[in-house]
């Protein structure tokens, strides 16, 4: 695997599977029936559950958009993910386990998190702010020495993967492998 670094200046983006087709399914659910803003329920989220947000992605299934979010509680060293009904905010899934190896980076990340005493939800706010698009995946991650949020937006035009350095609260570069 090579790392391959590549710069912008505010707004890396990476048109992920090319430009969006005129009927995308789940470009046209987003805007269709006034789902629950992600945001608002990962700050109910915050407030109800135990551990921290570590990863919030947008599922399209059997017609119904779902929101997975996973959440890392260090002191238990689980992780619980839950799928929660788009249009709603209806808990369809809840389920925990133990933090596995491959885990480790997102605990990281989360860790400083805490250390800056932030959440998930404010994070997210700050990266997408000056942004255009539906947030449709987000992910804290650590390599290279970086805790970062990386994250997608979806508009017309397809899909944009950017990254948000979370030491220092700014757009990142955009870090691709190859």
């Amino acid at each position: 695997m090579r790392l391959c670094l590549y710069a912008s200046f505010l707004g890396a983006s990476f048109l992920g599977s090319g430009l969006a087709q005129a009927a995308n399914p789940l470009y046209d659910s987003l805007g269709a029936g006034n789902p629950k803003d992600p945001l608002v329920l990962m700050a109910e989220i915050e407030t109800e559950q135990s551990g921290i947000i570590s990863q919030f992605d947008i599922d399209f299934d059997d017609g119904e958009l779902h929101y997975e979010f996973d959440l890392i509680n260090p002191a238990e060293n689980s992780l619980t993910e839950l799928t929660l009904r788009a249009s709603d905010g209806k808990l369809l899934l809840q389920k925990v386990n133990k933090l596995e190896a491959d885990d480790q980076d997102e605990l990281a990340a989360v860790k400083l998190l805490q250390q800056k005493e932030l959440s998930f939800s404010a994070l997210v706010t700050l990266a997408v702010q000056e942004q255009q698009g539906k947030l449709i995946e987000a992910q804290l991650e650590h390599d290279l020495g970086i805790s970062y949020l990386e994250f997608k937006l979806m508009d017309e035009n397809g899909k944009r993967k950017l990254a948000f350095d979370i030491n220092k609260l700014k757009p990142l570069p955009m870090l691709t492998w190859e």
